[in-house]
């Protein structure tokens, strides 16, 4: 149980963390006018805003240090990470989502459902057709169909129209508790009731805290850290790369986001041919003597292409994908997504693989149309002065 707690948090940590450092890509704010501009990278938003909210669609986005957001309707979703995320008296057309190391979310509305994750998550007084939360201590209140909670302590003061899920080390449920459903317990001791709290059923199992398994959890906790610094290592590379990309290979970039919009069978044929006739040549090379120096160097080549495809392709499709961002913008926006997308289980693999295939194809595409050019100019007469 404590490896899955400290697990979540890690990651939703890890999201917390890159939403604030990746804050400029999607903050927007209101010009006054009704329309609404990027603000400059680097720069955080305040929130509110005079004119409304940064909105992406109808979902309300916010990335930053510290969020309170009072009194406000949102069409679809309120996603927020930060430090501290504060939100009261708003209506959610969709789900509030949330990771931050506090939150509070109190007089709130939300048609879908809240997820949280932070040290310390409060949630009164509040509305949602499901609750799930995961932090150091968890306190629940208002009304929901049903609720999930994973933490060192919980605390449920509310009405839950179903089942309840909670693993902890402590569960204390409050005077003012209303379960209809069950209450389904994984704790190290037994779940505290309080005077006035009514519960459909219980289902309590013990959690065995011996040594073995506290050993355990600590090497699955330390495995899983150094998995979350590889994946972190993998998703800033990506991000380095594609901005070094933007910034050195600005003509490239830009040629193959053209090539793939106006190009786009060459372009991918070219990949998947190259992909699956280069290893057979690099092969043919080898066996050969006066060619195993080329062969190497072939190698070395696509190892080289393989390792900066998702951030070139970032810097370059989502000029497509995002045509209003900046330059920079756009390319630390899409190796941020191509980052991640990249380090995702099976994903990962697939992007990788559509990635290379993707700056192969340019670059074969290129060879090709520069090889014609040349063929073009040589056939041209030239005519006398």
């Amino acid at each position: 149980m404590k490896t899955r707690l400290y697990a979540a948090l890690a990651m939703l940590t890890l999201v917390a963390f890159l939403a604030i450092a990746l804050r400029p890509v999607i903050a927007y704010a209101d010009n006054g006018n009704g329309t609404k501009e990027q603000a400059p990278l680097g720069e955080e938003v305040p929130v509110p805003f005079v004119g409304g909210l940064p909105m992406m669609g109808n979902d309300y986005v916010w990335f930053g240090r510290n969020l309170e957001l009072n009194d406000h309707k949102v069409a679809n979703d309120l996603i927020a990470a930060g430090q501290v995320v504060d939100v009261s008296n708003c209506n959610a057309g969709g789900s509030i989502r949330a990771a931050a190391q506090a939150i509070s979310i109190e007089g709130s509305t939300a048609r879908q459902s809240i997820t949280v994750a932070a040290q310390d998550v409060r949630i009164t007084n509040t509305k949602a057709n499901a609750i799930a939360a995961a932090g150091a201590t968890v306190t629940v209140s208002g009304s929901c169909k049903e609720l999930t909670a994973y933490a060192q302590k919980v605390v449920i003061d509310g009405t839950v129209a179903g089942d309840v899920v909670v693993g902890a080390e402590t569960v204390e449920i409050g005077p003012n508790a209303r379960i209809k459903g069950t209450l389904k317990v994984s704790a190290a001791q037994e779940p505290i009731l309080k005077d006035g709290a009514k519960v459909g059923k219980v289902e309590f199992s013990q959690v065995e805290t011996d040594t073995t398994n506290e050993l355990t959890d600590t090497v699955e906790v330390l495995g899983g850290v150094f998995h979350g610094l590889a994946m972190i290592a993998g998703i800033f590379g990506t991000i380095i790369v594609a901005i070094l990309a933007e910034w050195l290979f600005r003509r490239h970039t830009a040629t193959a986001a053209e090539m793939i919009r106006t190009r786009t069978g060459a372009t991918i044929g070219s990949g998947v041919i190259g992909t699956f006739a280069l290893p057979i040549a690099i092969v043919v090379l080898l066996l050969l003597v006066i060619t195993i120096p080329v062969s190497i160097a072939l190698i070395f080549v696509l190892v080289a292409m393989a390792m900066v495809s998702a951030g070139f392709m970032g810097a370059s499709v989502f000029k497509i994908a995002f045509p209003k961002l900046g330059r920079y913008v756009c390319a630390l926006a899409g190796g941020t997504i191509m980052g991640v997308a990249s380090v995702l289980p099976i994903v990962g693999t697939l992007v990788d693989v559509v990635a290379f295939v993707y700056l192969l194809g340019y670059v074969l595409q290129s060879i090709y149309l520069g090889m014609h050019i040349e063929k073009a100019e040589d056939k041209t007469p030239v005519l006398p002065e």
